[in-house]
């Protein structure tokens, strides 16, 4: 470790102390000392003050300098052992010495200061184009809000050197046995916790490398999700419900959602369709992506019958409805889901009666599993939104026993065909 006190070349009577402090190619900083002094008093060559007659404050600068070498050294020899050196480090320490305004940062150090300013400033960020949305928002707040109970349980102040993989080890851990999330909970925590990490590092600051490891990864349950087939959605379509207004009203906001793939927070609210164009045309809401969706006869149905659309209910409302809905239409087959446990507030699977497993997110699901393998995927991905055939392959929620049967009928018919033309032959050679 060495500190080197100089003064620039300057036409100005008096010249700035500067400091600079290295240590081999571990740290390597320059920044000014906030000490000003006649040029022609200050020796570069041994780093001081002249023994100038008519200098009255050398003692003052030379002592101060010497003061704050130690200081320096020995706040560097304790922070480089706790993983707390950052660029700005230096500058920070310098200011920290002579009890300037300009303090260290605690968010160039700590994680959860970092997120928690993040966070405040997450409203002006952007992101692909556009701001991050208010919902995107409460999950960083989320995730800062469990890193603190983290901490708190472990009475830790986590710096970024911390981010290792033995806290990514301790903190799925903590959230399993701890606060009893499931693993797609603690994984959307580890999915935000690396985001961080990408954007601590583009701020030029030391944030661990293992968040970039492959077992630093996000967590996820095998998808329980249920669809309803298209026979389902007919016998909900076909049943009677005009003796119920709000049932009435909750399945024909149901079908729409059914029939076009849309996410409720846009089926809800769509403000109009083109019946002699025979299309939806629409600005999604999470990604703003426009999407064009041709309209289903069950909606055109919908439209003629009521005069116009549907009226939006809550989407709380929505998803009590349309579990009573289909538990009236005898869609009440035994199928493995979650459902929420009221008392503990936490997903449990089991094994339910299938209306119990509906919800608003079934809309878009039926929709992309029952044109799967009925259309190529890029068709489909453009009516739901989906940019990678990763993302819409998600909610493809065809089982193995439906895909082998498929395959079944498939090779049935291949030999049914294959059995004709073998006839055919074998009639042509008999005559």
């Amino acid at each position: 470790m060495k500190i080197r006190y100089f003064t620039l070349n300057t036409k100005n009577e008096y010249a700035k102390i500067h400091l600079r402090f290295w240590d081999g190619r571990k740290y390597d900083k320059k920044t000014q000392t906030g000490l000003q002094v006649k040029k022609a008093y200050f020796s570069n060559a041994k780093q001081k003050v002249k023994n100038k007659a008519d200098c009255t404050n050398k003692d003052f600068i030379n002592n101060t300098l010497d003061k704050l070498k130690t200081f320096v050294f020995d706040n560097y020899v304790r922070d480089y052992a706790q993983n707390k050196i950052y660029p700005d480090w230096l500058k920070d320490k310098v200011n920290e010495y002579f009890n300037r305004q300009d303090k260290p940062q605690p968010d160039k150090v700590y994680f959860a200061d970092w997120i928690n300013n993040f966070i405040q400033n997450a409203d002006k960020r952007i992101y692909k184009g556009k701001r991050i949305s208010r919902r995107t928002i409460q999950g960083y707040v989320t995730t800062y809000k469990q890193i603190k109970r983290y901490e708190q349980h472990h009475n830790k102040k986590l710096t970024f050197q911390d981010i290792s993989l033995k806290f990514y080890n301790d903190f799925v851990s903590y959230c399993k046995t701890q606060t009893k999330l499931n693993n797609n909970t603690t994984g959307g925590h580890i999915k935000n916790i690396k985001m961080f990490c990408r954007n601590i590092e583009l701020d030029g600051l030391p944030i661990n490398k293992d968040y970039k490891h492959p077992e630093f990864r996000v967590l996820r349950n095998p998808a329980k999700d249920i669809y309803l087939t298209d026979t389902e959605i007919n016998k909900i379509y076909n049943f009677d419900l005009s003796y119920s207004q709000r049932l009435q009203n909750a399945k024909d906001l149901f079908i729409i959602g059914l029939r076009t793939g849309l996410r409720i927070s846009d089926f809800m609210y769509i403000k109009e369709i083109n019946l002699k164009q025979g299309f939806i045309h629409i600005e999604t809401k999470k990604t703003g992506q426009k999407v064009i969706i041709p309209l289903h006869q069950q909606i055109k149905e919908i439209y003629n019958r009521r005069g116009g659309l549907p009226y939006a209910i809550s989407h709380q409302k929505f998803n009590l409805y349309i579990k009573e809905i289909c538990k009236l239409v005898g869609i009440d087959e035994l199928t493995e889901g979650a459902i929420m446990n009221t008392q503990t507030k936490r997903k449990e699977t089991g094994i339910y009666p299938k209306y119990k497993l509906v919800s608003s997110h079934t809309c878009r699901r039926s929709f992309a599993s029952n044109l799967y393998g009925k259309l190529p995927n890029r068709v489909i991905m453009d009516i739901t939104g989906h940019k990678t055939e990763t993302q819409f392959l998600k909610y493809i929620k065809i089982t193995k026993e439906e895909n082998a049967e498929t395959l079944r009928k498939f090779w049935a018919n291949e030999q049914k065909e294959q059995g004709y033309t073998n006839v055919l032959q074998v009639t042509k050679k008999a005559n």
